[in-house]
């Protein structure tokens, strides 16, 4: 029985076999495309959310220049006499700030009961403490920005910032400073003009702690006052800068970069939205376009290769079926043509070749545009490697900077605080010693009125005393050098620091016979080893040795160990303070000689005793040097110049003049603090004057205008419209030859600089305070020398 023929797996045609042979070579191809194309694209989108947080912590930086501006203002207000004193014309004064001040609405100043007692808008006075704004007010305790607010006077809205200040007349209160949202759409808006570094597509915003929207430099109006979408409220509790990506207010998704409403930036969020489609538009577009060329480069190869297939393939083929046939049949000699190239073997051979020579050379063109990117990234790591070095660079340069910046601020505001008090606090002591004068003649008890006033005459002299000295430590007075004699003042401070420090601390004193003398304040000099006396004695709670010790020290030029760096060549007096406490750890005397950097609990140490000494040693011409070991206690040195016995002479004492018996003429008396001029009034009738006073420059000069006989002026420097100089001079204009005579409490540069002004003629100037002896010999040996 014959079986039926067994089935045969269909063959696959050679054309197909050589489309799936040109398919599997270019998957390679396909497959680098996509990689290089992902690469690029995962980069992007990488840089695109490092020039969102960039943008946002730009954003933030100008909030926090805007935030500055605001504390600026406010702390112009609290320097403002009208506004600490809370007088009746403060709402003028916090008006007339606020005119300075383009933006804000307006200038409040809330009490600690809530209510608005002092206000540049006076429709706020009718506020009580139910006012969210007032009530945040009373609940700040440093400066710091509010939350959106709607106001009578801004219905568009406001952004309010406190700050927390002492009065005169209170217990204290805070300051508001109300923020226009209009104002602050604009500066959104000016900040992407031309040359701006914000992305021009970007979208800003300024949103609250409490997620309200501040401000937008996009549809500002159509959104300010509301809250941001929930998918927003999660970053408004984050304290580090970062991106999400979400739908806006506006419902347009976008990624937005942020910095998050902490302290430092004043609780006021920054950011920036871009629409993350449209920047990855170009890229995409490259992509996109790469692949389809590799796509149509692979399909025209595929065409050509089917082409050249049924050209010259096909009729081969069927020769070497034939071939194979008779190789079948047992002719093992038959040979396919193609020896000479026109058989059907030589063409099939032909055509293997070619195609392996195509493909060798595909092969090679890949490697070689593998090789070309693998340089590419490798240029391009470097490049940013180059890059990163040197944006280290310029973060470490701007780090320095700063730290230079901030010890030059933190100077010039010791400097301008010991300015301040100075001129404050003389005018204080004018007024307390000229009463207590007035006290001394006046009062019905001589007996106990001699006693009050001696108490209080003491304790303005003492008052006097610390503001020389503060100012000697800003470096706004020049020290009171004298020739001293080391060793004699050591000596008599012995009692002094036994009976100060108490039976635990056993002072000695270390001070070689016929020791140099030295040219400094006694004063100061005395007030720096006292308190450098107290801090050791701090640092012996339990009982020790402090030693005081002066000794000869001659400073060759070049750097010598053990003694001060700095030192100029010559002789000098090393004048050691040392104890047996505890010593300081290498942190601590890092930072020891910083003004107002101290170890004691509040209350108890200033952080002004080293910071003083060094400015005191430094001002005589010397150093100061601090060493100290925990355990083994500290050792502080002052190098004083030393001076020959040739190189002071002791000036004559100078003759006082002889006060004249009877005293009379008419005096203009000028000076803006009423209770200053009421005090000068009286010691000038007293001594038997005829005194017209005036409040201010102005008034003086309508005086000389209407009655010209007046003998003698008398005039405050530091006065609101026309200063004293000034005065001199158009009085001057009046009165040619008029005698003057300039008082003032600012003990610093305003007075140098009056003084050296051309005048005229000249003028006396006089320090406050002064006594009423002072001013009437003044005044008396002036008019004497005119008649």
């Amino acid at each position: 029985m014959t079986g039926a023929p067994s089935r045969r797996p269909a063959s696959m045609r050679l054309s197909t076999r050589l489309v799936l042979i040109i398919a599997t070579s270019l998957l390679p191809v396909f497959a680098m495309q996509l990689a290089i194309a992902w690469s690029q694209w995962s980069e992007r989108k990488a840089q695109l959310g490092g020039l969102a947080i960039q943008q946002a912590q730009l954003l933030a930086g100008n909030l926090d220049g805007i935030a500055q501006g605001a504390r600026i203002l406010l702390g112009a207000a609290t320097e403002s006499e009208a506004v600490r004193q809370l007088a009746p014309d403060c709402g003028e004064q916090l008006a007339r700030l606020r005119r300075h001040a383009p933006g804000y609405a307006f200038i409040a100043f809330i009490d600690r009961s809530g209510h608005v007692a002092c206000a540049s808008d006076n429709n706020l006075a009718h506020l009580d403490a139910e006012a969210d704004w007032v009530a945040a007010a009373r609940r700040a305790q440093t400066f710091r920005a509010g939350q959106h607010t709607v106001t009578a006077n801004a219905p568009e809205g406001v952004l309010p910032f406190y700050l927390p200040v002492e009065t005169a007349r209170s217990a204290g209160g805070t300051l508001v400073a109300a923020l226009e949202l209009g104002w602050l759409e604009q500066a959104l808006q000016r900040m992407k003009r031309d040359n701006s570094p914000f992305v021009g597509a970007s979208i800003l915003s300024l949103v609250d702690s409490d997620g309200t929207v501040l401000a937008r430099d996009v549809r500002h109006a159509e959104f300010v006052g509301q809250r941001v979408p929930p998918a927003a409220l999660p970053l408004l509790q984050e304290q580090r800068p970062g991106t999400i990506r979400m739908a806006g207010i506006d419902g347009v998704d976008r990624l937005v970069g942020y910095v998050p409403p902490t302290p430092a930036h004043s609780g006021v969020a920054a950011l920036v939205g871009f629409d993350e489609q449209a920047l990855l538009f170009d890229i995409r577009r490259a992509l996109l376009r790469g692949l389809l060329i590799t796509l149509g480069g692979s399909m025209l190869a595929l065409g050509m290769t089917l082409l050249v297939a049924r050209r010259f393939i096909a009729r081969p083929t069927e020769a070497l079926l034939a071939a194979a046939r008779r190789w079948r049949a047992g002719d093992l000699m038959a040979r396919a043509p193609g020896a000479d190239g026109r058989s059907e073997f030589g063409q099939l051979a032909g055509a293997f070749n070619a195609m392996a020579a195509a493909l060798q050379q595909r092969e090679d063109e890949l490697r070689q545009h593998a090789q070309s990117l693998e340089r590419h990234v490798t240029d391009r790591t470097r490049a940013l490697q180059d890059s990163h070095a040197r944006l280290e660079a310029e973060i470490q340069e701007r780090r320095n900077t700063e730290a230079a910046l901030l010890q030059a601020q933190k100077l010039q505001a010791v400097g301008q605080l010991a300015g301040g008090i100075a001129h404050d606090f003389n005018n204080v002591l004018q007024a307390v010693l000229g009463g207590v004068a007035l006290i001394a003649r006046r009062a019905g008890d001589p007996a106990a009125v001699a006693r009050l006033t001696g108490m209080v005459e003491e304790a303005a002299k003492r008052g006097q005393s610390i503001t020389r000295r503060l100012l000697a430590f800003s470096r706004r007075e020049e020290l009171r050098a004298d020739r001293l004699d080391v060793g004699a003042l050591l000596v008599g401070l012995r009692e002094v620091l036994a009976a100060t420090l108490g039976a635990r601390i056993r002072v000695e004193i270390e001070a070689p016979a016929a020791l140099p003398a030295v040219f400094a304040d006694r004063g100061q000099l005395e007030t720096v080893l006292v308190n450098l006396a107290t801090n050791a004695r701090d640092a012996m709670e339990n009982g020790g040795r402090l030693t005081l010790s002066a000794r000869p020290v001659d400073a060759p030029s070049g750097r010598q160990e053990g003694l001060a760096p700095g030192l100029a060549p010559g002789r000098y007096i090393q004048l050691t303070v040392a104890d047996t406490g505890i010593g300081m750890s290498a942190e601590t005397l890092a930072r020891a000689g910083e003004p107002f950097f101290t170890t004691k609990p509040v209350g108890r140490g200033t952080g002004l005793g080293l910071a003083m000494a060094r400015s005191f040693a430094e001002g005589s011409g010397g150093r100061m040097t601090i060493e100290s070991h925990v355990g083994q206690g500290t050792r502080i040195s002052l190098w004083l110049p030393a001076i020959g016995e040739e190189a002071v002479a002791k000036p004559a004492p100078a003759s006082r003049p002889a006060r004249p018996a009877a005293r009379s003429g008419r005096i203009l008396l000028v000076d803006d603090e009423p209770v200053v001029r009421e005090v000068l009034a009286g010691q000038l009738a007293d001594a038997g004057y005829q005194v017209t006073d005036a409040a201010d420059g102005a008034a003086a000069l309508d005086w000389l205008a209407r009655e010209p006989g007046f003998d003698l002026l008398v005039s405050d420097l530091a006065m609101e419209g026309i200063d004293g100089v000034t005065l001199i001079r158009e009085a001057r204009k009046l009165r040619p030859g008029l005698p003057a005579i300039l008082v003032t409490g600012y003990a610093g540069d305003a007075a140098a600089l009056a003084v050296g002004q051309e005048v005229d003629g000249g003028f006396t100037l006089l320090r406050k305070p002064v006594t009423g002896s002072q001013l009437t010999d003044q005044v008396a040996a002036l008019m004497a020398a005119v008649g």
